[in-house]
């Protein structure tokens, strides 16, 4: 991972975003950061308890959806750790899935959280 991205890429951006938007052209650049775009093998995340560690739940590995998932994921979560029936089945999301070959698929393609 690379934490710091050059200026002149940033620069080269930059360009692109204003000869697309021309009203960005005089848009000065105020902050910026970077950060980690976790992906899984078929893009859907990996939720609920991991194997062989007592009391650990996850919910990782989103491809850029885990901010709009939040709410419902936590949830669901919540509802697997205190034992409850979870409003929607987690086993789908299991990590074992990788083991298994039993990733997902969606009916709209691979980046389509199932």
């Amino acid at each position: 991972m690379q934490a710091d991205v050059p200026l002149d890429h940033v620069v080269e951006l930059g360009a692109e975003v204003a000869h697309r938007l021309p009203s960005f052209a005089e848009a000065g650049l105020a902050s910026s950061w970077t950060g980690v775009y976790d992906v899984t093998p078929d893009w859907n995340p990996v939720l609920g308890a991991l194997p062989g560690v007592e009391g650990l739940a996850v919910a990782y590995g989103f491809s850029g959806h885990g901010f709009k998932l939040s709410p419902i994921v936590g949830r669901l979560l919540a509802q697997q750790v205190l034992g409850l029936p979870t409003d929607y089945p987690l086993e789908p999301y299991a990590l074992e899935r990788f083991v298994t070959g039993r990733l997902l698929s969606g009916r709209y393609g691979s980046g389509a959280v199932s």
